[in-house]
């Protein structure tokens, strides 16, 4: 069983909750982006169709499609669902907000976080599906997303002694480079700079082997939780939430699925930056 509820729609936080509350058995939850230049509908979309087609016996989904209106845009259903479900966990409500849920007999069992494509998502929801139910096989862990068969160790180099007019010099004598001696016949690195005294100068090449130790980075500057969520000081804290909600929505995995990987990054940064913000505030409010 597929159903497909609408951001646009006014009673969609009482539709989703009311089907999660009556689901019997196994029940998917996730949330889409579809816009009016989409031609297929919500369900016939991957992963949907293809839990449908293979493991719709047992589960039951609800697809919950963001059509980016000006009419559904405060409306945030699938976050209203991680507060109830997670009331006393942020970064679980946020998973449910962004990935897809799977709860059985109305109770989460699982959080599977979206990835770069339906078919890496479809991997992971049937492994999560196989620990829920006997009737669901475990998917194959040779084509598990990102899985590399390990590669052999790199071979040694091969030794080459310094070549010499009367053979190959044997391997524990030392060895200086050319121009390693100056002209008092002190052993020394060519192009090393050395004072009156010998003390080799600021400017010289640190000895192979050796490097330059540089301070660590500093640690950045909290930022303003105010100005991360662009709303004054002060502001009432379901105010603040809201404006919360509408900025976390711009980075939903499904917004920039069409975007380069590295947009990607930058999206997964820009949300992580959100989230510490909004927590910040409530701890201050606490």
């Amino acid at each position: 069983m597929q159903a497909v509820l609408y951001f646009s729609d006014k009673q969609v936080r009482e539709k989703l909750f009311a089907f999660v509350d009556a689901a019997g058995g196994l029940l998917l939850v996730a949330g889409v982006h579809h816009d009016a230049g989409m031609t297929r509908p919500p369900q016939a979309r991957e992963p949907f169709a293809a839990l449908e087609d293979v493991f719709g016996h047992v589960l039951s989904q609800v697809i919950v499609a963001d059509e980016g209106t000006a009419e559904g845009m405060w409306r945030d259903p699938l976050g209203d669902l991680g507060d109830r479900l997670y009331p006393a966990d942020k970064k679980r409500a946020y998973a449910v907000a962004t990935g897809y849920v799977l709860l059985e007999d109305g109770k989460p069992r699982a959080v599977v976080r979206k990835h770069a494509s339906p078919a890496e998502d479809l991997w992971f929801l049937q492994e999560a599906l196989s620990r829920l139910s006997p009737s669901v096989p475990a998917p194959d862990p040779e084509k598990r997303p990102g899985h590399r068969r390990p590669e052999p160790a790199p071979r040694a180099p091969p030794r080459y002694g310094p070549a010499s007019a009367g053979g190959s010099a044997r391997s524990d004598e030392p060895r200086e480079e050319a121009g390693a001696r100056d002209g008092a016949g002190r052993a020394g690195r060519a192009g090393w700079a050395r004072d009156g005294a010998g003390a080799r100068t600021s400017d010289e090449t640190p000895p192979r082997g050796r490097r330059a130790v540089e301070p660590p980075p500093a640690e950045p500057e909290a930022k303003d939780p105010w100005v991360v969520l662009g709303i004054e000081r002060g502001t009432p804290r379901d105010e603040a939430r809201k404006a919360f909600r509408v900025l976390i929505a711009q980075y939903h995995p499904d917004k920039v699925a069409h975007l380069a990987p590295e947009f990607h990054v930058l999206a997964e940064r820009r949300t992580r930056e959100i989230l510490d913000a909004w927590e910040a505030l409530e701890r201050d409010a606490g």
